[in-house]
């Protein structure tokens, strides 16, 4: 009797000896289905595992005691394509994967988007300011015209007959401000004298 416990027990030892957990072989390759040595993260939230390994030169990769559960793959390699894939890792006997890569395409995109500080959202009306930057590097102007010639390349201003510069469809009661000072007088080059680039 006693000895049959014991033939009994000696069988019931391997099974207390096995855990859950298995084994996962990779296999990478690229395109033309050679061995490919690529880093590897695998992931498992469910088991909180999270590892990055390397494969060997022959592009194998053999994970062991993972718990079971599924995994996540991925493989980075500088020229190639991300690969992302699961495998189940549910039995003892080792689960073996295949991944090839794919050579990365070139990606170009354009992103076109608002300038945050091209509008004026508290100015009421439009509103061209001239910078010391076109001031120095404006073109070229005969005697006496170039401010008149500067504020001339901002939309909405026409030079009409006599060089009278003033804003479109209102010819009269243009008035200037010059470092706070309003200008009521014509300040058109035809008709007073002209305050020079230089000096502003």
């Amino acid at each position: 009797m006693k000895a049959a416990h014991l033939l009994l027990l000696s069988y019931a030892l391997p099974v207390f000896g096995q855990a859950d957990q298995g084994e996962l072989q990779l296999n990478v390759v690229d395109p033309a289905g050679v061995a490919a040595k690529v880093s590897v993260r695998i992931v498992s939230e469910a088991n909180q595992y999270s590892a990055t390994l390397i494969t060997t030169a022959e592009g194998r990769l053999v994970a062991e005691h993972l718990p079971y559960g599924i995994y996540r793959f991925e493989t980075h390699r500088p020229g190639f394509d991300e690969v992302s894939t699961f495998v189940d890792v549910h039995s003892a006997i080792p689960a073996r994967q295949t991944i090839q890569l794919t050579l990365s395409s070139v990606k170009q995109s354009v992103v076109v988007g608002a300038d945050d500080t091209l509008l004026n959202t508290d100015q009421p009306g439009s509103v061209n300011r001239l910078g010391s930057a076109l001031f120095q590097n404006r073109p070229g102007s005969i005697p006496g015209r170039s401010i008149a010639d500067l504020v001339n390349s901002q939309p909405g201003w026409v030079y009409e007959g006599s060089a009278v510069l003033h804003p479109r469809d209102s010819e009269y009661q243009t008035q200037f401000v010059v470092d706070g000072i309003p200008l009521t007088d014509n300040c058109s080059p035809g008709f007073g004298p002209e305050i020079e680039a230089d000096n502003v």
